[in-house]
This record gives structure tokens, C-alpha cells and sequence, in this order.
């Protein structure tokens, strides 16, 4: 598994690379299976996560929100 800064999973969505779903409130803003390939740590915990669907598409949590623990 990767680590990224939030700055680099920030750019990946202003890109177009990925998709953000830092505000998703269910599991349903992604719709297809996934896996986690990726996070951005800092000093109080997880701060961000990159996930990859089936599909090869990427979603993107760029900040320290519930979307963490419902992904």
C-alpha cells in the first residue's frame, strides 16, 4: 500500500484522475467493488485514503471526514 500526502491526493482529483468522495455519506457513492491502495497519514491518524474500483477507476477521501470509516 502507498502513502500520499493530502496535497498529492488533491491534486489526483483536480486532475480528473480520480474521483472525490470525501462528503459521501453511505458505501452507494461508489458503485462497483473496491480496494484500498493508498492513504495520507499524519500526526493524529489517517487523514485520507485512495481506493481503486474493479472497474480500474479512483476515488479519492482527501481529508480527515466520516468518509474514512465508512470506506
Amino acid at each position: 500500500m502507498e502513502k500520499y500526502t493530502q496535497k498529492q491526493l488533491r491534486s489526483l482529483v483536480a486532475s480528473g484522475a480520480a474521483k472525490d468522495v470525501t462528503n459521501a455519506n453511505d458505501r452507494n457513492a461508489i458503485p462497483e467493488s473496491y480496494k484500498q491502495i493508498g492513504y495520507a497519514h499524519g500526526i493524529y491518524g489517517c487523514n485520507g485514503m485512495l481506493l481503486q474500483g474493479e472497474s480500474g477507476r479512483l476515488y479519492a477521501v482527501t481529508s480527515r471526514t466520516s468518509a474514512i470509516y465508512i470506506f
